[in-house]
């Protein structure tokens, strides 16, 4: 497995000890296809997908805020979906 899809996993498997292992990995698989870190219909990493497996957390965290900043200074606004969050 990608050692992000991994990283995702225990990520998700921390924060909700009860979920099971398979629903981890169904969550993390979907979320990182949706932001290109992983080919769709597949498990396996993109170039981007990689490259940021190799990342640490506050690494993937600083480049993140960067580009974010980025956006708000050419005055692109960058706007979340909070869809189902209360």
């Amino acid at each position: 497995m990608p050692a992000i899809l991994d990283d995702a996993v225990e990520s998700i498997m921390k924060k909700n000890p009860k979920l099971s292992e398979s629903s981890a990995y169904a969550i993390a698989t979907k979320q990182l296809q949706k932001s290109g870190d992983l080919k769709e219909g597949t498990q396996e990493a993109t170039k981007k997908g990689e490259r940021r497996g190799e990342m640490s957390k506050a690494s993937r965290a600083k480049t993140r805020a960067k580009k974010y900043k980025t956006e708000r200074k050419e005055g692109r606004k960058f706007e979340r979906n909070t869809e189902g969050r209360d």
